[in-house]
Parts: structure tokens; C-alpha cells; sequence
């Protein structure tokens, strides 16, 4: 992942939002962090894509609103212990820009490599 930008997917029937690396990357395995939100990692064990289930309940957004999203930044944070993501979406409504902020912990169950991440919106 040179740039570490990502794009997005809305499914408004389902509720689902799904962000994911615009770069190549090679697919490994899921990761249920909690109940909504599912975390991909890649072959080197770096996170590659998001799914938020639920994603109006958990961003607190309409989902009328997920077509205008102008900005995600996803940073997340593995540590020996915990899994900590901090997710911002910006969105246009009423021609002003909102923004609207997820924050999660989760144990690091899985081993995973300790490493920062940032994703964004291109």
C-alpha cells in the first residue's frame, strides 16, 4: 500500500458500509472486531478493508446521507494487547460539512503484528 487511500461502497438496503484499499493488495482473512465492525487484513497482516454492519446506527448518520460521504479517514492502532480504530466520516448535508467519529478497542486476540495505519479517502 503506497498511499494508503481507500474508496467505499454504501448498501443502502443492507446498511452496510465498506471501505477498502484502492491499491493492490493480496486478501488474507477477516477479523469480527465487535457485533458491526469487520476488519480484512492482508497476506503481511496489515488492515486493508472495513466493513461497518449497522453503519447508520454506529455512525449516528441517516442513510441518506452515506451518498454524499466527501471524507473517511480510518486510523488504526494494533498493539500487543488491543486493536484500537478511530474512524472519521465526512459528510455533506445542508451544504455544510459534518463530521462523525467511531471510536473502538478491542482485545488483539489474533496475534496480530503491532503496526499503525492510516487510511484515507481519495
Amino acid at each position: 500500500m503506497a498511499n494508503n487511500q481507500v474508496k467505499y461502497d454504501y448498501d443502502y438496503k443492507g446498511d452496510s458500509l465498506f471501505v477498502y484499499c484502492v491499491d493492490f493488495y493480496e486478501y488474507d482473512v477477516s477479523l469480527e472486531l465487535d457485533n458491526d465492525v469487520i476488519l480484512d487484513l492482508d497476506v503481511d497482516g496489515k488492515p486493508v478493508a472495513f466493513e461497518f454492519l449497522n453503519a447508520s446506527k454506529i455512525f449516528k448518520l441517516d442513510k441518506a446521507y452515506f451518498k454524499n460521504l466527501i471524507g473517511i479517514n480510518i486510523q488504526s492502532k494494533i498493539t500487543v494487547d488491543a486493536i484500537n480504530l478511530n474512524v472519521r466520516l465526512t459528510a455533506l448535508i445542508h451544504s455544510k460539512n459534518q463530521s462523525f467519529d467511531v471510536n473502538r478497542i478491542t482485545g488483539n486476540l489474533n496475534n496480530l503484528p503491532v503496526m499503525e495505519t492510516v487510511l484515507v479517502s481519495a
